[in-house]
């Protein structure tokens, strides 16, 4: 592990952000996160990085070649693959921020992201700007319309808002620390991110901002969905989803009873849209 050494003392009324970079055999793609991540206009942050056991000896030589060069790194090696979730648990254990990310080792962040949602967010609001996919293989990028989520808006609001465009990349926005850390009970399932975004909506609040400051990357000629089973034959499992999300919708206080009738509805719609979507039906 490579030590973190103190913040400045000109970052000390600034609330630290945790980034956690959990990563496996992308040497180039961790290259490229953590120049975007030390590259950030907002000093106050730890960046943690999880090397998932990769083959790729590459991988742990530019996290310690970024480390040496900057001391809020701190790197971990797994002694074997622990699969993706737990990676992604693991990093999140480690923080030690009032606010959370996660960055991904194929995408990019605008060196004012984490400036900019800070100002923006509080210890009760997530928050997330505008983003586009980039495909790297054919060189195009696409632009991804985003739900307008405000704080100023009612929880019922916000949820129908974003069952109307359920975008899982929000997952990736900066979050309060300790509303996330329900991440680390339980199991995972496919369409999780969609069902974590809910679930800090109904919770707490969430925020999106339209200036585009995240590209999600795309290594692969076409987005490839990511199943939460490997070893499956490609099938989507829908039912945990289902599950998971009325369950939050149903133990939501802040819903009147009629709120979460609607709710529910528009989930077993938003499902069913999401089986024809994949071609499940």
């Amino acid at each position: 592990m490579i030590a973190v050494a103190s913040p400045d003392i000109s970052t000390h009324s600034m609330p630290l952000v945790s980034v956690g970079i959990p990563t496996y055999n992308r040497p180039e793609g961790l290259r490229r996160t953590l120049g975007c991540m030390t590259g950030q206009t907002y000093p106050n942050i730890e960046i943690i990085v999880s090397d998932n056991g990769s083959p790729d000896p590459r991988v742990a030589i530019v996290a310690k070649e970024f480390g040496a060069r900057d001391s809020r790194i701190k790197y971990f090696r797994q002694a074997a693959n622990i699969g993706a979730m737990e990676n992604f648990r693991f990093v999140l254990r480690q923080a030690s921020g009032e606010y959370f990310m996660w960055a991904a080792d194929d995408d990019e962040w605008d060196s004012t992201f984490v400036e900019t949602c800070v100002k923006s967010t509080t210890p009760e609001c997530s928050v997330m700007t505008g983003f586009s996919t980039v495909f790297r293989a054919n060189g195009t990028s696409h632009h991804n319309p985003i739900p307008r989520l405000t704080p100023l808006a009612s929880p019922y609001a916000n949820a129908r808002e974003y069952l109307r465009n359920m975008q899982p990349t929000l997952f990736y926005g900066i979050h309060p620390r300790q509303k996330v850390l329900f991440l680390l009970e339980g199991g995972t399932f496919d369409f999780y991110d969609c069902y974590f975004v809910l679930r800090l909506i109904l919770d707490s609040n969430y925020r999106t901002i339209d200036s585009i400051l995240y590209r999600a990357g795309v290594d692969a000629p076409e987005y490839q969905v990511k199943h939460a089973r490997e070893g499956d034959g490609g099938r989507l499992h829908y039912w945990p989803f289902l599950k998971h999300a009325t369950l939050a919708v149903v133990r939501c206080e802040r819903l009147s009873v009629t709120e979460k009738l609607t709710l529910l509805i528009a989930l077993g719609k938003k499902v069913l849209e999401l089986k024809r979507h994949h071609g499940d039906t």
